[in-house]
C-alpha cells in the first residue's frame, strides 16, 4: 500500500510559497486600494471623534484587513500546488488530469494513447452511488484517470455540502471531503455498502446497524467477530445471504478485520455495475502517497470483489 513520506514533501512547500507570493501580489494591490476607500470615512471620523481614535481604529483595520487577505491566499495557494503536484503526480504515470484553477490544455490527438483517458477525466462524474449523490451540492476536483489493472479508473476529490438553519433563519453550510475512485465494475451482489465503523459506532453497534438499517437496506452479519466490530456490510432487502457470503468470503474478512488490505479505505459502495472506494478527508499536496494508496485499493477491489471471482465461485 502506498506509505506516508517521513518528511514533509518539499516540493510542495516550495510551490505553495510560490503560488502565495503571486496572489498576495495581487492581494496586496486590493487590500491598499480597500483602505484607500476609508479615506473619506476616516477623515469624517478625525472630525467628530478626534486624531488619536481613528489612527487606533484604522491600524487595527488594517491589520484584521491583510490577516484575513493572508490566510485567503496562503489557503488558494495551498489548493493550487496541490493541484499541481496532482496533475505531476498523473503525468509520471500515464494518466490524463482534470482540474479546474488549472491552465487548459490543447485537445489530444485522437491518435495518442491518452485521448480515451482524458475523455474519462473530463466527463462529468456520475450520481451513481449514495455517496456521490449526498448533500444539497457535490462537486469533484483534481480528477485523474488511468487504467487499474486493464480497468478505467476515476481518482478525484469529492466534496459535498450540505445546509441547516438557525432559529432565525440564518443557513450553515458544512463541507465533507473525501477522496475517491470510481469504476464500472459490477458485483455479484448490488446494492451493497462496506462501511468502516467509528468508534463510537463500535460502542453502539447495535443502535447503528438498527439505524443503517431503516429505508431499503439491512445490515448483513457476517461470522468473523473482529469484522463485524469494524464494518458494517449493508445490503438490500431482498439480497441473498449466499450471494453476500460469496463475496465476503472468510478471507475476504479476515484480511480486512486485520487491517492488511485497504486499511485507510472507509467505504465502499457498488450500485448498478459501479464501483466506489472513499478515503475521508481532504487531499492536500503533501500526501501523494494516498493516490497510490487507494490505487492500490482499487487493484484489491478488482481482484477480490469483482464479478469474475463471484461467478466463479
Amino acid at each position: 500500500m502506498g506509505k506516508k513520506p517521513v518528511v514533509a514533501d518539499d516540493r510542495y512547500r516550495a510551490r505553495r510559497w510560490a503560488a502565495a507570493r503571486r496572489r498576495m501580489r495581487s492581494t496586496t494591490v486590493w487590500t491598499i486600494l480597500g483602505l484607500a476607500a476609508f479615506v473619506p470615512l476616516c477623515a469624517y471620523a478625525a472630525s467628530t471623534r478626534g486624531t488619536a481614535w481613528t489612527v487606533g481604529g484604522g491600524v487595527i483595520s488594517a491589520v484584521l484587513v491583510l490577516g484575513f487577505a493572508v490566510l485567503f491566499a496562503w489557503r488558494a495557494a495551498g489548493r493550487s500546488a496541490t493541484s499541481q503536484l496532482i496533475r505531476d503526480w498523473a503525468t509520471s504515470r500515464g494518466w490524463a488530469y482534470w482540474g479546474r484553477d488549472m491552465p487548459a490544455q490543447p485537445a489530444a490527438d485522437p491518435s495518442e494513447h491518452l485521448f480515451d483517458l482524458q475523455q474519462l477525466a473530463d466527463a462529468s462524474f456520475p450520481e451513481a452511488t449514495p455517496l456521490l449523490r449526498m448533500g444539497a451540492r457535490r462537486y469533484v476536483t483534481d480528477v485523474v484517470a488511468g487504467a487499474v489493472d486493464g480497468v478505467p479508473t476515476r481518482i478525484a476529490s469529492h466534496c459535498y455540502e450540505e445546509d441547516t438553519y438557525g432559529s432565525k433563519g440564518e443557513r450553515h453550510t458544512t463541507y465533507t471531503y473525501d477522496l475517491v475512485a470510481l469504476l464500472e465494475h459490477p458485483l455479484r451482489v448490488t446494492p451493497m455498502r462496506l462501511v468502516r465503523r467509528s468508534a463510537v459506532e463500535r460502542l453502539f453497534r447495535g443502535a447503528g446497524d438498527a439505524a443503517r438499517g431503516w429505508g431499503q437496506m439491512r445490515v448483513q452479519d457476517l461470522e468473523n467477530d473482529l469484522f463485524r466490530e469494524r464494518y458494517a456490510v449493508q445490503v438490500a432487502d431482498d439480497a441473498d445471504p449466499v450471494d453476500v457470503f460469496a463475496v465476503f468470503d472468510p478471507s475476504v474478512q479476515e484480511q480486512l478485520a486485520e487491517r492488511r488490505v485497504i486499511p485507510d479505505i472507509d467505504l465502499i459502495e457498488a450500485e448498478g455495475g459501479w464501483l466506489l472506494l472513499a478515503w475521508s478527508g481532504e487531499i492536500d499536496g503533501d500526501e501523494l502517497h494516498r493516490l497510490d494508496a487507494m490505487v492500490d485499493a482499487v487493484r484489491w477491489a478488482v481482484a477480490t470483489l469483482g464479478a469474475r471471482r463471484d461467478a466463479s465461485r
